[in-house]
C-alpha cells in the first residue's frame, strides 16, 4: 500500500468554573496569558502580543535556560474559537527547531474552542502537525502516545485554572 497514513490529532478538554467571557480574556489579553501559558516552572514574558488574525504572540520562557515560542494567529472568533500555528522561535520571532529534537514538527496547528455550560466553560484544544514530514508526524504521534503532550498541556491548563481562581 502506498501513500501517507493518518496521524494522531492531540485533543484535550478542560472544564473551567468560570464564564466563557472570563476564560476568553485569559487567552486574549497579554497581561493574563503571561501568568499561565507555558510549562510549569517556566516564567513566560510576552515580547509581542498582537491578538488578531495575522498577529503574533512571541514569548520567552525562562526555566534555567532561555527559550522562545510564538503563536501566529490565523483565526479569532470571539468568544468561541482561536486558531494558531505554534512553534519554537528565536529571540527575533523567527521559527526555530525545538531544543530537544530536530524531529519535532516546526509548526503545530492549534484550535481551541470555548462553549458556555451551566457549570462554566468547556475548553477544548486540538493540535496536529502542520506542513510536517512523515518523520515529524511520527515524532508528534509518539509524543501523543507517551502522554508527554497530555502532561504538558495538563500542567499549562492547571496554571490557567489557578490563574482564573486567583491562586496564581
Amino acid at each position: 500500500m502506498t501513500g501517507s497514513r493518518d496521524f494522531r490529532i492531540f485533543e484535550v478538554t478542560r472544564q473551567l468554573r468560570h464564564p466563557r467571557k472570563t476564560v476568553w480574556k485569559a487567552w486574549s489579553e497579554r497581561d493574563q496569558i503571561e501568568k499561565w501559558w507555558g510549562p510549569k516552572g517556566c516564567a513566560v514574558r510576552a515580547l509581542r502580543f498582537e491578538f488578531k488574525p495575522g498577529g503574533f504572540f512571541h514569548y520567552s520562557m525562562e526555566a534555567g535556560v532561555a527559550m522562545w515560542g510564538r503563536f501566529n494567529f490565523l483565526e479569532i472568533s470571539a468568544p468561541d474559537r482561536i486558531v494558531w500555528l505554534n512553534s519554537f522561535a528565536n529571540r527575533d520571532c523567527g521559527m526555530a527547531r525545538a531544543p530537544f529534537s530536530d524531529k519535532c514538527p516546526l509548526e503545530i496547528l492549534n484550535i481551541v474552542t470555548f462553549s458556555e455550560t451551566a457549570e462554566g466553560t468547556t475548553q477544548t484544544l486540538r493540535a496536529e502537525p502542520f506542513g510536517a514530514t512523515e518523520e515529524e508526524k511520527q515524532f508528534f504521534e509518539d509524543l501523543c502516545l507517551s502522554g508527554s503532550l497530555a502532561q504538558g498541556f495538563g500542567g499549562t491548563f492547571d496554571q490557567l485554572s489557578d490563574h482564573l481562581n486567583g491562586n496564581a
